[in-house]
């Protein structure tokens, strides 16, 4: 089975952060542009178009997911989470925003529909998953426990409820909320949960693996190893898991042999499946792409081609070194979500083949763009800049007729934080 590019949809203008995908073949796609769009096939050349673009979140949109139908909303809804800490319903078809769901205290970075119509999971940087009712629009539960942000939270088909942390633990409670048990063998953060069975349960996190475990038991049941850097995000249906992460690759799983899709990004956020079995992918360029495995959806020869010359042309650029500083080890847009220290401060940031320079504004809680930072002036020695000596000091384009703004830095500094 060979995956190969199918379509690519345009309209988010930053990092597209997650993925829904409905039984009729749409795609609702969030991004820190503060929206989410919804795309419906066009019934020709495997196409989407964009047919609504949702509004209501005051900040980046972190998450989303269709709930079924219930009895108060027998359509079903759309819900997407954001950094302003709230949870938005929409009508599925005619996009009108619906009501808030609000209890979270930080940003909602994960949701879920829960196995009984109605319900839906939230998870959250506040350390906290929840359980919701949407029709009464209240919590009814709220699990605690964990040490750090709460990345995901599902409902087994048994009812058993089940969260993964940047503790870098999972942890299994009963459908009332009584804690049960806590899994543990994953190296670095959790970032993702995928059910695959009513009892397995699959894991992903930034030690770069997949774990399967059984969730009555706590047994550890298989390790898949692939991907070479952090794994963000996780689904598995139709007997296949798909995969994908900071490495620049969506991985298809058949057992522990897996298929590589390269990109030419740096991040993929969000993966999911369509009901005929194409996947779709959410990346740090802000672009939706959808890859297929029957060549009737191929995308036709010359953009199959020139989507290689882009996979080619970013890995060159990944290479490269601005001031001493290799492109490839800054931190992507993920790093926007960690708040600044002091008002001014400054990080530099890799988006794409682009560095970016960004200002924390603590009036406004937000990182600011200042520019895309150009190069450095380097000499043998140091470099004199208001009475200081620096390694280096580089030019930041801020606009078009104005002169560059000057950003020192150091060798051994943190070029997170220039």
């Amino acid at each position: 089975m060979v995956y190969k590019l199918s379509s690519v949809l345009f309209g988010h203008s930053l990092d597209v952060r997650s993925l829904a995908t409905t039984e009729d073949g749409r795609i609702i796609s969030t991004s820190r542009d503060k929206t989410a769009k919804v795309w419906m096939p066009n019934g020709f050349n495997s196409g989407y178009n964009e047919i609504a673009t949702l509004h209501s979140h005051t900040s980046f949109v972190s998450c989303v997911c269709v709930l079924p139908p219930s009895p108060q909303h027998p359509n079903g809804l759309i819900l997407t989470g954001g950094c302003d800490k709230k949870i938005c319903a929409f009508h599925p078809t005619l996009f009108d925003p619906l009501f808030i769901l609000e209890d979270h205290k930080d940003n909602v970075c994960s949701l879920n529909a829960g196995i009984q119509p109605g319900f839906v999971l939230s998870s959250s940087w506040d350390k906290s998953a929840k359980l919701w009712h949407v029709g009464d629009q209240r919590c009814v539960l709220t699990l605690t426990g964990h040490e750090l942000t709460v990345w995901s939270v599902l409902q087994m088909a048994n009812g058993t409820i089940v969260t993964g942390s940047a503790d870098k633990t999972i942890r299994v409670y009963s459908p009332d909320g009584t804690y049960l048990r806590t899994l543990t063998g994953h190296k670095d953060c959790v970032r993702s949960l995928a059910a695959q069975s009513a009892v397995e349960l699959l894991s992903c996190a930034n030690d770069a693996t997949i774990r399967k475990w059984n969730v009555d038991t706590g047994e550890n049941l298989e390790v898949f190893f692939g991907h070479k850097h952090y794994i963000y995000t996780l689904v598995a249906s139709g007997g296949l898991m798909v995969s994908g992460g900071e490495d620049r690759t969506v991985r298809v799983w058949t057992g522990k042999v897996s298929e590589e899709i390269l990109l030419p990004v740096q991040s993929v956020w969000a993966v999911a499946r369509l009901p005929n079995g194409d996947i779709v992918t959410g990346t740090n360029d802000g672009v939706v792409r959808v890859f297929s495995a029957d060549p009737a959806r191929h995308a036709d020869q010359a953009t199959l081609a020139s989507f290689q010359d882009d996979i080619t042309n970013f890995g060159k650029a990944d290479e490269q070194e601005i001031g001493g500083v290799k492109v490839s080890d800054l931190p992507g847009p993920e790093a926007l979500y960690e708040p600044g220290r002091t008002d001014g401060q400054t990080k530099m940031v890799r988006e794409g083949a682009k560095v970016v320079c960004y200002a924390w504004s603590a009036a406004s809680g937000e990182w600011n763009k200042i520019g895309d930072v150009l190069g450095a002036q380097a000499a043998a020695g140091k470099t004199l800049y208001n009475g200081k000596e620096y390694d280096f000091v580089f030019s930041v384009d801020i606009e078009d007729g104005k002169p560059p703004l000057k950003l020192p830095y150091n060798r051994g500094d943190d070029p997170w934080l220039a």
